[in-house]
């Protein structure tokens, strides 16, 4: 006999900590540099872009283990989690944003929770850095991740891998980085992991026709429903999958607000080195190479928004009409 305990059925869950919040609440209240000057104070070498976890608690009379299923239907057709537990609790994060889900232990009395909606949804996947959905705005949640490398500078672990794999369902680790072409001969993530390499500089460097070239390369990959969930990376997730992630919340029609502190939210992460300034840290929407980068955008849709400016860029890029719609078919909500 199971007796579940907690959550309570109907429980509203916040994915977010509280850093988290605090640091998204004084962008929006006290702007980018109070937010970042606070969180010189609070970060502590500590990676701050890990979700809040929940955990899951129940009594039982017969011995261990117990198997807890958390699914998003409440038949468990589909299960989010399945796992053998030994003992009488467990602890899961990496949920989604806005979603109700199903919970039982050993097949008995299902209760269910709701994850808040607010964006953005976080990702921890251990021996990486750095790690959200691109998704949970006006965009599909589950089909494009970004974050870190996981094989130079961070290496995925084990415990990584099976996140990478039995519960995000990452079919295909997107690098690029410029520097790494032809190094892998595999992805880190294992085997069912296909490893794509298409590369490009960011920012400024973006106008330059051999980069344009590379951003062809990714939007008509992009295009092909078969490769997703993917997986975006450079090195730290910050530059070149910055830039990307900023291409296509323009293209679902995401306002600048919303383009922007998804930029800014490395600041969280150790990889941005709890600095307000240099290489990295800087990342904001006042730093003078992404200024510069949205004022070469500007002539594109002049005063217009960054949902006015980016398709237009992107098809003088070489980027298609056709593979913008296609692209967004597949992950627009």
């Amino acid at each position: 006999m199971v007796r579940l305990i907690s959550p309570e059925d109907g429980y509203l869950f916040d994915t977010h900590t509280d850093i988290q919040n605090t640091f998204i609440e004084k962008i929006h209240a006290d702007g980018t540099d109070a937010a970042l000057d606070w969180l010189l104070t609070v970060k502590n070498d500590t990676e701050r872009t890990y979700p809040r976890q929940l955990t899951f608690v129940w009594e039982a009379d017969g011995v261990s283990p117990h198997t807890l299923e958390i699914a998003e239907d409440a038949d468990f057709a589909d299960p989010f989690v399945t796992v053998s537990v030994d003992g009488t609790e467990c602890t899961v994060g990496n949920f989604k944003i806005g979603q109700t889900y199903f919970w039982r232990v050993d097949g008995g009395e299902v209760r269910s929770f709701t994850t808040k909606a607010d964006a953005p949804r976080f990702i921890k996947i251990d021996g990486a850095l750095n790690v959200r959905d691109i998704g949970g705005g006006k965009l599909k949640q589950g089909l494009l991740y970004r974050g870190s490398e996981i094989e130079r500078y961070f290496n995925i672990t084990e415990a990584g891998r099976r996140t990478f794999t039995d519960v995000l369902g990452i079919r295909t680790q997107l690098d690029l980085r410029i520097e790494c072409q032809g190094k892998l001969e595999k992805s880190p993530a294992g085997d069912s992991v296909a490893l794509v390499q298409l590369g490009y500089r960011p920012y400024m460097e973006v106008f330059e026709d051999v980069h344009k070239a590379g951003i062809v390369q990714i939007m008509e990959f992009l295009t092909h429903e078969e490769n997703y969930p993917v997986y975006i990376h450079c090195m730290g997730g910050a530059d070149r999958t910055g830039m990307i992630a900023l291409y296509l919340r323009a293209l679902a029609g995401e306002s600048d607000d919303e383009i922007h502190t998804d930029y800014e939210l490395t600041g969280l992460s150790t990889y941005a080195g709890g600095q307000t300034e240099g290489a990295h840290g800087f990342r904001n929407r006042r730093a003078p190479y992404y200024a510069a980068f949205l004022d070469a955008l500007d002539k594109y849709a002049p005063g217009g928004t960054l949902a006015d400016k980016v398709p237009r860029f992107l098809m003088e890029c070489g980027v298609t009409a056709a593979q913008i719609a296609k692209i967004l078919s597949i992950i627009k909500a």
